[in-house]
Parts: structure tokens; C-alpha cells; sequence
């Protein structure tokens, strides 16, 4: 058995995550929503954009409730929340910058050769990489890598063409 840390929207006002899903569903897609009360209105908006959710109820998770294609609930599963911030940077990552976190990481924008990047939490990069990128978190999400160096957990990845998710035990082409 292995521990994962999952990331989740806890939502009570239905209103606005339409409104969240509808203008940032590229930055939110990967997420999971955790909804206070079954809604079959919300759950059909959600089901309709190939979205991850759980409904929650006083026992615990709904343990019937279908999440999506591949994802079932876990009975009573317990989420533990760790402290630690997940930082977007929309800009390209210049040749010379520097960044050391301990934080999760999302690049919208390339990574030019040159910039070295450095995290302990998760990394995703939605554009190519050309730079060292160094990730010791759970899992990573790559685009592209053709002329960087990725490290996750000390191994080289090698180069990427096609969107990747990359964890301990498995390397995959997302679609």
C-alpha cells in the first residue's frame, strides 16, 4: 500500500464553481472537487466536462458514487492536508533564473536553457523545457523535453514529445 497526496476543491457555492470550471478548466482539469451535498445538476455539469468529484455525506465518502471512467471512491478514505503551496508561474522562465522551493510548481511557459529549476513538492510544465529541472515530489506532468535535463528522484526522464505524467512506479502518455 502506498500513500498519495491528492488534490481537492472543497465546494459549497455551486454557482461559482460553474463559473470557476468555465474560465479556468485548464488550470483546474487534474483536480478533484469534493462536494458538501449531491447536487445532480452540478454533477452532471462536472460529469459533462470529464471532471473528478466526490460527494461527501456524515458517514464519510459516498462509497457508490462513480467519480469518473477510471476513478471509484474509497470508503471513509482520510485526506490528510499537508501545508504546502502550489505556485503558478505564467511567464517563460529565462536562461540564468534560479528557483529552490519546497512548494509544488506549474509552468504555463517554457523553460529556457540555462534556468534551473529546484522543488521538493510536484512539478508541471505545460510547455517545452529546455532547462534542469530537478523534482523530488510525488509525481511530475511534462509536455515537452527535448534539449533539458529533468531529474525526478534523482533519475534522468530523458526526452518527453508528448504530454507525461512521470510518479515512482510509472511513466504515461496523457491524452
Amino acid at each position: 500500500m502506498r500513500q498519495k497526496t491528492i488534490r481537492v476543491f472543497e465546494v459549497d457555492d455551486y454557482e461559482n464553481l460553474i463559473k470557476v470550471v468555465e474560465s479556468k478548466y485548464e488550470l483546474i482539469k487534474n483536480y478533484y472537487f469534493l462536494l458538501k451535498e449531491s447536487n445532480k445538476e452540478i454533477e452532471n455539469f462536472l460529469r459533462s466536462k470529464n471532471l473528478s468529484y466526490f460527494v461527501s455525506n456524515s458517514e464519510g465518502f459516498t462509497p457508490k458514487k462513480e467519480i469518473s471512467q477510471e476513478i471509484k471512491v474509497v470508503e471513509k478514505e482520510i485526506i490528510k492536508k499537508i501545508k504546502t503551496e502550489t505556485r503558478i508561474y505564467d511567464k517563460i522562465i529565462r536562461s540564468g533564473e534560479e528557483i529552490l522551493t519546497e512548494d509544488n510548481l506549474v509552468f504555463l511557459n517554457r523553460i529556457n536553457a540555462g534556468a534551473k529549476i529546484k522543488s521538493s513538492g510536484n512539478i508541471e510544465i505545460f510547455d517545452e523545457c529546455e532547462g534542469r529541472v530537478v523534482c523530488d515530489g510525488d509525481y511530475m506532468i511534462v509536455k515537452r523535453n527535448i534539449k533539458g535535463t529533468i531529474i525526478f528522484k534523482g533519475a534522468d526522464i530523458g526526452k518527453i514529445d508528448k504530454l507525461t505524467l512521470i510518479s515512482d512506479n510509472m511513466k504515461k502518455v496523457l491524452e
